[in-house]
């Protein structure tokens, strides 16, 4: 369970910084966002942008300190739930918005976007109950018992690999949808 409970912390995780990262790298790319965010929701979406970004942000020292790694799993829930739903509404209603989860794509929501939330829903999720449960005991830092170093090491390397292509599923599902 500690190999679980690391992988879907690292995941959750990497995959939240890479997406707050990726809108606060420049101004254009927190614009895209922004109007992005503009046609899926019919809150301000400045505001909307700004809270996103800064739950974002948040989700991964969350999850880096035992004592808030509950907290961090629920915020990461909470937006990615949010995020289907938002892209659920923008599917039913056909609009073509892309997506910029992770930086200036131009490939609209789909399907793929759906399915990554859904696996990033089941990872959360999981941590979540693990962590709520205290069925993983360990310290006070991110070290987690019984993992050691190259336990650590392989679950780290599997949560990037993970993370990555997680980040990616939009621009490869458009690869196989985009009309010639």
């Amino acid at each position: 369970m500690a190999y679980l409970f690391a992988f879907c912390r690292l995941l959750t995780g990497i995959v939240f910084l890479m997406s707050a990262v990726s809108k606060l790298r420049g101004r254009a790319a927190y614009e895209e966002f922004t109007v992005a965010t503009r046609a899926l929701v019919r809150l301000p979406a400045r505001p909307v942008a700004v809270l996103v970004v800064v739950a974002e942000a948040a989700v991964a020292p969350l999850l880096a300190w035992r004592p808030t790694v509950l907290a961090g799993f629920c915020v990461a829930l909470g937006l990615l739930v949010a995020f289907t739903v938002a892209i659920g509404v923008a599917l039913r209603r056909g609009r073509r918005v892309p997506c910029r989860c992770f930086g200036a794509s131009a490939v609209p929501v789909g399907p793929g976007h759906m399915a990554r939330n859904a696996v990033l829903i089941v990872a959360a999720a999981a941590g979540a109950i693990q962590a709520g449960t205290g069925a993983i005991q360990a310290g006070t830092g991110f070290a987690l018992a019984g993992l050691g170093p190259a336990g650590l090491a392989a679950v780290a390397l599997a949560a990037g690999a993970a993370a990555v292509l997680l980040s990616a599923i939009g621009e490869i599902a458009g690869l196989f949808t985009s009309s010639p």
